[in-house]
C-alpha cells in the first residue's frame, strides 16, 4: 500500500504565489537587475529573469511586495535550480533565502 505522502505537498513551508519586482545582483558585483517574483516560502524564492545563472550562484535580491501579504524585504539567494521558457530569452531561478534583513 502506498502512503498518503506520496500525493500530497511534500516542501517543508507552503508557498504565497506573488507577480512583485525584484532587483537583484549577483554578490561582489554592482551591475544592478530587474526581475518579477513569481512565488515565496520562509525559506526560498522563485523568481523570473533575463539572466541564467549557475546553481550556487549567491544573489542578493531586494522584494517589493505590490500587495501588504509581505513588507519589503532583502536577502542573499542561493540559486538551486534554473529553468528557461520555451523561447529562451527568460528565466526562473529558484533559490534558497540565506541571509534576510
Amino acid at each position: 500500500m502506498r502512503s498518503s505522502r506520496q500525493y500530497t505537498e511534500k516542501r517543508n513551508y507552503m508557498r504565497l504565489t506573488m507577480d512583485c519586482p525584484v532587483s537583484y545582483q549577483v554578490v561582489n558585483t554592482s551591475n544592478r537587475r530587474m526581475g518579477t517574483c513569481r512565488n515565496l516560502s520562509a525559506d526560498g524564492i522563485l523568481f523570473e529573469c533575463d539572466e541564467k545563472y549557475p546553481i550556487g550562484t549567491r544573489i542578493k535580491v531586494n522584494v517589493s511586495p505590490t500587495l501588504s501579504l509581505s513588507p519589503p524585504f532583502s536577502a542573499v539567494v542561493k540559486v538551486v535550480r534554473v529553468s528557461a521558457d520555451d523561447e529562451g530569452d527568460s528565466y526562473q531561478l529558484a533559490g534558497t533565502l540565506e541571509d534576510i534583513h
